[in-house]
């Protein structure tokens, strides 16, 4: 192990806090920023800390892009995309984004939807990794042991692909569900777990404080998106705005590509973390925002469909009924 075991478990919980936090607290913080007279319209916008809408906010071009409009922006952060979406759901929000498993579990679970864009893939940001030492050498050595990951999560969408491609079952091995990436650091250094899934920034923190060895990721296996959304009252009334997040979200996404030093800088302050794997992350990484084709359709209910015959859902969706987009709020600078 490169540096003490708590002193990465305290990196760990630090972030987990910010990240992960209390899922029925709802939005932690708010600010309201730009043009706030009477007659400007608020886009109350949901973001979690570390992702793309944040180095959105701290860039600061959307509130002067939206206040030309006449908007002002109020800011709220969220603990997991789950409370985020959830928000959504209540209309407490207008405009947010979340993962491709938060989206499918809030689908499956009677919520209504609405996808409006989607990061670009980041396969690289999700794997499954042993220690050093490990005799683990690929998937095939997965049989008879003991695998950890957080239910639902990308890591866990990473290994049911992962066991289907090499033609192994669940029950040809065991796998063991942690809540938060500061329980499975801790169970893995414990040796609990044979094998350990864990992502962004979280993957590249273990991988800075701990001798492992990465078995496989999601190149080819897994897309692992982020995606954005809307209320249907928001996209309804709020097309113009609409518009100009999305603009100024891959605006924020190509300054990032060219000055992925400075947005782990950013980043680092935000979240109270060390800069080094944080830059790692930034580094196997492409910021961008996608319109939804139906590749991407495609994929997202590759997800569901597999977590459903996994039995985490307990309905069978469809992705493409969330999946109703106007061309018009699509600008330009978006492919």
């Amino acid at each position: 192990m490169k540096k003490t075991f708590l002193s990465l478990l305290t990196i760990i919980s630090t972030l987990t806090l910010a990240a992960c936090g209390n899922e029925s607290s709802g939005a932690v913080n708010e600010t309201s920023t730009g043009n706030n007279d009477a007659a400007s319209e608020i886009v109350r916008i949901g973001y979690q800390k570390g992702n793309t809408i944040n180095i959105l906010k701290e860039k600061g071009n959307l509130e002067e892009a939206l206040n030309e409009a006449g908007y002002s922006v109020e800011w709220k952060v969220f603990p997991t995309g789950t409370v985020l979406l959830e928000a959504l759901n209540t209309n407490n929000i207008d405009f947010g984004h979340a993962s491709d498993g938060n989206a499918v579990f809030m689908q499956a679970g009677g919520h209504d939807l609405h996808y409006i864009a989607s990061e670009a893939p980041y396969p690289e940001g999700v794997a499954l990794v042993t220690k050093e030492e490990s005799d683990i050498e690929t998937v095939a050595d997965f049989r008879g042991k003991t695998i950890g990951v957080t239910k639902g999560g990308n890591q866990h969408y990473l290994l049911l692909v992962a066991l289907e491609q090499e033609g192994i079952s669940l029950d040809e091995v065991e796998i063991k569900f942690y809540k938060d990436a500061a329980e499975g650091l801790a169970a893995f250094t414990k040796g609990e777990f044979d094998v350990y899934g864990s992502w962004d920034p979280y993957l590249a923190i273990v991988e800075d404080k701990v001798a492992t060895r990465t078995i496989v990721n999601g190149t080819d296996l897994t897309e692992n998106r982020t995606f954005y959304f809307a209320t249907e009252k928001f996209l309804a009334e709020g097309s113009e705005a609409t518009a100009v997040i999305l603009e100024e979200l891959q605006n924020a996404d190509q300054w990032a590509n060219d000055n992925k030093d400075e947005v782990a800088d950013i980043l680092a302050a935000e979240l109270g973390l060390e800069v080094a794997p944080l830059q790692e992350a930034n580094n196997r990484r492409t910021f961008g925002v996608e319109k939804i084709d139906e590749e991407i359709v495609a994929s997202q209910q590759q997800l569901a469909d597999t977590f459903y015959q996994a039995e985490l859902l307990e309905t069978e969706i469809s992705i493409q009924d969330a999946v109703s987009i106007d061309e018009a709020i699509i600008p330009s600078n978006i492919d």
